[in-house]
């Protein structure tokens, strides 16, 4: 059994420490988002006044959040679960789809607000816990401190993610001179989204935790740290790796993993260093 084997048979034996403080308050404000959105739609769709939709709202997200307490506490090997791999990661978020759409059918004024808001507290909270499931999973396959480290730059180009946030908030700033409120804050929330997002990726020269961008080397694996995420690439996935036009590429099938030479302190030194891994996994 390999190292990677055994991290992850340790996690589906249950030897992760359980879901954190921080985990827990996320899953919880998640599966309260979901049910409050729930309960409210139905409200508005029966008749509710406004008054009675406040109401139902927080009754859905204080039961919604009495579940994901339990469901934190119940299963310790939730953060594993929901971060082990992508897919899992991304169907968190999917939830939020059939909200966008109950938002843009035509239906009551009361179903249209209470679908507005609650895609914007869904996919929040969503992202903010696959986020997190990520990195729990991460750390619980690379215990202690990485054996070699990299500075890494990640990719990102300050001036056009500018722009981009720039154009939603133009556009916002249309939408509601031309009294369409609704689409133009959700445009502005788009662009504060935006740059949130670019912080949070260190896709910036600067911003907080930025330092802490870098390629690490574990027993089990490589890890791409952002300022506050981070991915893993397990030793036993990657079938070669090479220098090829100004790109350090990673072969693991599919998804393959390519650097900038421009983004690592000394590609060289990572590709011998991936190289020296993969001949002792291969040993």
């Amino acid at each position: 059994m390999t190292d990677t084997d055994s991290a992850t048979a340790s996690i589906a034996g249950g030897d992760t420490g359980g879901p954190d403080a921080i985990f827990r308050l996320a899953v919880s404000a998640y599966s309260g988002a979901v049910l409050a959105w729930l309960a409210a739609t139905i409200g508005a769709l029966t008749g509710r006044s406004p008054v009675g939709l406040g109401g139902t709202y927080a009754t859905g997200f204080a039961v919604g959040v009495l579940v994901g307490l339990a469901a934190a506490s119940v299963d310790l090997r939730l953060p594993s679960r929901l971060g082990r791999n992508w897919r899992r990661r991304l169907a968190i978020v999917l939830p939020v789809l059939p909200i966008v759409v109950v938002w843009l059918v035509p239906l009551e004024t009361g179903v249209s607000a209470v679908s507005f808001w609650s895609v914007i507290v869904v996919f929040a909270s969503g992202y903010a816990l696959s986020q997190l499931a990520g990195n729990r999973y991460v750390n619980a396959v690379t215990p202690g401190e990485p054996e070699e480290t990299w500075q890494w730059e990640p990719p990102g180009s300050v001036v056009v993610d500018l722009l981009l946030a720039g154009t939603w908030v133009l556009l916002g700033i249309g939408n509601v001179a031309t009294r369409d409120p609704m689409q133009g804050l959700m445009s502005l929330l788009l662009a504060v989204g935006w740059v949130a997002a670019c912080l949070v990726e260190g896709r910036w020269p600067f911003g907080p935790g930025r330092e802490r961008c870098e390629i690490q080397f574990y027993e089990t694996g490589l890890v791409k740290r952002r300022p506050y995420t981070k991915a893993f690439v397990p030793w036993r996935d990657v079938n070669h790796v090479r220098l090829r036009e100004g790109e350090l590429v990673i072969d693991r099938g599919l998804r393959d993993v390519r650097f900038d030479r421009d983004e690592l302190e000394d590609p060289e030194a990572v590709l011998e260093a991936i190289d020296r891994r993969i001949a002792s996994a291969v040993a």
